[in-house]
């Protein structure tokens, strides 16, 4: 591997592969809180919400429902479920990092009462008693990947929930399933140095494959399992979800040294090289969505 050299200058895009976020602080979560990352959150929100409201309606989130998000990062989606559930419902965000914490509650402000945001280590403290058996349904996307112990997360969505309450879970099942379909070497290393990263915290790119055992051990009954397999095209604006992701995190490997501005170059060059080419396909990962009630 190269030596690293220093990160270039910063750039006003926000998916600019030679802008090399800063350090991450201990309350951060793994990808960072930078403005690319929050940049690629609100993306990757407009192009998701059409299977989250999906996981939704199968949970009953609806006018009225108190509802639990776990790991809100910014605020997008806690802001969206308020809006579903209306002023007669109530929308509780769960979030780790401060600066994430701060922006939701930014976001979530003019719900008033109806939506709140808690700053919380899931891995470290307790749900507050007030939130005991408070909720109709709890939400869980992407979070469950990045921690060492995601059953205790489990635990305390059981804390949250009334009995019969439903949980939503997206997490991935399949991880190498991303990538460039022909193969392309530098994606799918990078493919391989994400799930590593991923993994020096104890997380688990792949953590689908173990929710259906874990929701068990920890008071869920398993109701519904379905995959949830999407591919992109140059020309699709959901091309921007996956080569974003490899814009953002690409830089932040070679921070966590995980791989040198040599390889970073190599990398953003196929991956610009692909953009070119009218034929390229881009495949996510594969998720999996399990909706389970509480015991």
């Amino acid at each position: 591997m190269h030596r690293l050299q220093a990160p270039s200058p910063a750039s006003p895009d926000p998916f600019d592969p030679v802008t090399v976020p800063p350090v991450s602080s201990p309350t951060d979560y793994v990808l960072g809180t930078h403005d690319p990352e929050a940049d690629r959150l609100r993306v990757q929100h407009e192009l998701w919400i059409d299977e989250a409201s999906r996981a939704w309606d199968a949970i009953g989130v609806a006018a009225g429902a108190h509802v639990i998000d776990l790991g809100c990062g910014p605020g997008l989606v806690t802001e969206a479920l308020a809006e579903r559930v209306g002023p007669t419902g109530r929308a509780v965000g769960i979030e780790l990092s401060p600066a994430f914490a701060a922006q939701a509650r930014s976001r979530c402000a003019r719900f008033g009462s109806a939506a709140a945001i808690e700053e919380l280590d899931l891995m470290a403290a307790h749900l507050p008693n007030d939130l005991h058996r408070q909720f109709d349904a709890a939400w869980i996307r992407w979070l469950l990947m990045f921690l060492p112990d995601p059953g205790r997360v489990l635990s305390l969505a059981h804390e949250a929930l009334h009995p019969g309450g439903l949980i939503a879970i997206h997490e991935y099942v399949n991880y190498p399933t991303y990538g460039l379909l022909d193969g392309s070497p530098r994606i799918a290393e990078f493919v391989q140095y994400a799930m590593a990263s991923f993994g020096k915290g104890g997380g688990d790119a792949n953590i689908a494959r173990r929710l259906p055992a874990l929701l068990a051990m920890h008071g869920f009954d398993l109701v519904q399992v379905r995959p949830i397999a999407r591919v992109a095209r140059p020309n699709d604006s959901l091309w921007h979800w996956p080569a974003g992701f490899v814009r953002t995190y690409a830089p932040r490997l070679v921070e966590l040294g995980f791989a040198d501005h040599a390889w970073l170059e190599a990398t953003l060059a196929e991956l610009t090289a692909a953009e070119r080419d009218p034929s390229s396909v881009l495949m996510c990962p594969t998720l999996l969505e399990l909706v389970a009630r509480r015991r």
